[in-house]
């Protein structure tokens, strides 16, 4: 019989153990990961939080994340943390402005937001598809609520345990915490096929190449037209198919394609990891959220003399992508079969909690020294 949704909810994969540091909060996920697949060679945390800043040069400017996509902005009531990874958020400064912008930039943006509240923007811009997150001043009484990792949509296919060795996975993510979470599962005994898509490519092939490449390194690799009906069809009959399924998008965007898991026809136990920013229930489902901003979200950041500094590289996706991976093997190991709703606040928050509750102020893992992997 499977388990109810209540069981689970305190599912929290080894978060109640506090962690000095960033590098131990990855260290505990790692090593409760081993102990279901002793074999397994598993990078270590210097590797994981810190390859793609070591391949680029990468560190975070204290209120400039480490790719400069994202700065932390004073605003009347705190600070929003704004990323403009892409062209389209930077179109869309005049109109959640609501102020005509000639030339938008960064000092633009913050000569408007200094007179601006922070709480009131940040609503405004989510529904709009902005990533943004609003970082309160100390001692304000503000804080995000985190949806736990939690296993939903159990079904009757729920029962034998399994394990990871010749498993199907199907990983539809991309950027870096679903290809991590694919990456240390290969690493455990999975089969793994990164699936890409041939109109949007994975803008981290071109932006990281080497830390992409050693991602996905030993996995099968698909490029997919979704426009094409009979790709689809294969790519659907393939996620049928699977053992497990990674996905980090919105739900809306898979249901528009019919490829979501409850359009698909499952027959086998089956574990569908969904990576979200927020988690999927509505309105944090349709938020946009990347690994700077979210980390901020969640309130990881390093504190100096009243002001906020972002830590690490994208912080909250190497934590997620881990921990993730942790996921799977326990829920494999309990014979669950349905879908676990992973969002990526919640990695970043409870790891917060992790580290405030040895005692120890949160700081930036980011080394100049290389380590091999």
């Amino acid at each position: 019989m499977a388990p109810s949704a209540a069981a689970l909810s305190s599912f929290d994969m080894a978060m109640s153990i506090p962690a000095k540091d960033l590098f131990a909060c990855v260290d505990h996920a790692r090593e409760e990961l081993h102990s279901f697949y002793p074999q397994a060679l598993l990078p270590d945390a210097q590797w994981i939080l810190n390859s793609r800043s070591e391949e680029l040069g990468l560190e975070p400017k204290g209120q400039v994340s480490a790719n400069a996509s994202c700065r932390l902005m004073a605003c009347e009531d705190g600070w929003l943390a704004v990323n403009l990874a892409r062209q389209s958020d930077l179109e869309l400064m005049s109109p959640w402005l609501a102020t005509e912008l000639e030339h938008p930039n960064w000092q633009s943006i913050q000569t408007v937001l200094a007179k601006r509240g922070g709480q009131e923007l940040l609503f405004r811009g989510r529904e709009m598809g902005l990533p943004l997150a609003f970082v309160a001043k100390p001692g304000s009484q503000s804080k995000t609520v985190c949806n736990k990792p939690q296993m939903i949509q159990l079904d009757d296919r729920a029962g034998q345990p399994r394990n990871l060795s010749g498993a199907q996975v199907v990983d539809l993510s991309a950027l870096w915490a679903g290809p991590l979470c694919a990456h240390l599962l290969h690493a455990c005994g999975a089969q793994v096929t990164s699936v890409s898509s041939l109109h949007r490519p994975d803008g981290a092939a071109q932006g990281s190449p080497r830390h992409y490449q050693q991602l996905h390194r030993g996995h099968e690799h698909w490029v997919v037209d979704f426009h094409d009906a009979e790709q689809r069809g294969r790519l659907a009959a393939a996620l049928a198919q699977a053992d497990v399924v990674i996905e980090a998008s919105r739900p809306r965007a898979l249901q528009g394609l019919g490829l979501d898991r409850q359009s698909l026809q499952v027959t086998k136990p089956q574990l569908w990891l969904s990576i979200t920013a927020y988690g999927r229930a509505d309105p944090q489902g349709q938020w946009v959220g990347f690994g700077d901003d979210v980390a901020a979200s969640a309130g990881l950041l390093d504190w100096q003399d009243g002001r906020p500094s972002f830590v690490g590289d994208a912080i909250a996706d190497p934590l997620t992508g881990t921990f993730a991976a942790l996921a799977v093997a326990e829920g494999l190991a309990r014979g669950y079969s349905g879908l676990l709703d992973m969002p990526m606040v919640a990695i970043a928050d409870q790891c917060r909690n992790k580290i405030e509750a040895s005692g120890r102020p949160i700081q930036c893992p980011l080394s100049s020294v290389p380590h091999a992997h």
